[in-house]
């Protein structure tokens, strides 16, 4: 067995960890590698048959989320999984390390201190459905423009207790559409549809409520329909059995997990939707 090399992920590695999740059948775009590579550190397994091991780590205020752990089939079980965490978890220094982790992957996440603090569930659908529902609260949603990008900074990191500054200076021009919502003259709630993976993503979702959360979605899909669209929705949003309604299936179940204590959202709003799995 040859030795493996951990070692910092380079851009010019980007390819190949992005063939490494298309052999895993993962919907990540090689623009979504390079969104985690501007805003974050990777590290990648690599033997003298190359790339075989990736993940990242991103800095997000007192927390840093790590995702995108892969280990190729090829080299499962021989202890290449715990290093390349151990490497993430030194990443991230005095950071609580938050993560999504799947069924598989939760065993070894717990056994290095992570507990599951929500589930996530995943939403897809190939060809959007024309949507036919109406909220009352869309007379409160409006059209939002890049001048607004401190308020939703502010309300991101309010809903999600991470610093997401420098992610959503990125990801807002890329929005095919921003969306917020307004209570007695204040913005309480916002909402982007963003490339992403296969098609399009509706995330993050910030807002005070179920309902406030179910009128930025519908206004946002009208925009979405005959096409791709993703959702990972968190337990406790109640958006869950109404996506099913709306013929949105649910295609998978995740954990939310951290190492210490995990973030919690203020001021009444609550993140509805995640940025990403990998993200938070």
């Amino acid at each position: 067995m040859s030795h493996a090399t951990l070692r910092p992920l380079r851009e010019t590695d980007l390819a190949t960890a992005h063939r490494l999740s298309q052999a895993l059948q993962w919907p990540h775009r090689l623009e979504d590698w390079q969104c985690l590579f501007h805003n974050g550190e990777g590290l990648v397994l690599e033997d003298d048959q190359g790339v075989f091991g990736t993940g990242f780590c991103v800095p997000q205020g007192d927390y840093a989320t790590i995702g995108l752990v892969i280990v190729a089939d090829s080299h499962q079980g021989r202890g290449h999984g715990r290093r390349l965490m151990d490497g993430l978890l030194q990443l991230a220094g005095t950071r609580t390390p938050l993560l999504v982790a799947t069924l598989r992957g939760a065993p070894l996440y717990r056994s290095q201190g992570f507990e599951s603090y929500e589930r996530i569930y995943q939403h897809q659908i190939a060809t959007l459905p024309a949507v036919a529902e109406r909220h009352p609260l869309e007379s409160q949603v409006r059209e939002l423009t890049s001048a607004t990008a401190p308020q939703l900074e502010r309300l991101a990191q309010l809903a999600s207790g991470l610093d997401r500054t420098v992610l959503l200076r990125e990801l807002l021009p890329q929005a095919e559409r921003l969306v917020g919502l307004e209570r007695e003259g204040q913005l309480r709630g916002f909402a982007l549809l963003r490339p992403y993976g296969r098609g399009l993503s509706v995330g993050p979702v910030i807002a005070e409520s179920t309902e406030q959360a179910k009128a930025l979605i519908l206004t946002l899909l009208r925009q979405a329909e005959g096409r791709y669209v993703r959702f990972d929705v968190t337990a406790r949003s109640g958006l869950n059995p109404w996506l099913l309604e709306l013929g949105v299936p649910q295609v998978d179940e995740v954990e939310q997990m951290a190492r210490g204590e995990a973030p919690v959202s203020r001021d009444g709003l609550e993140q509805f939707a995640l940025l990403t799995q990998a993200l938070g």
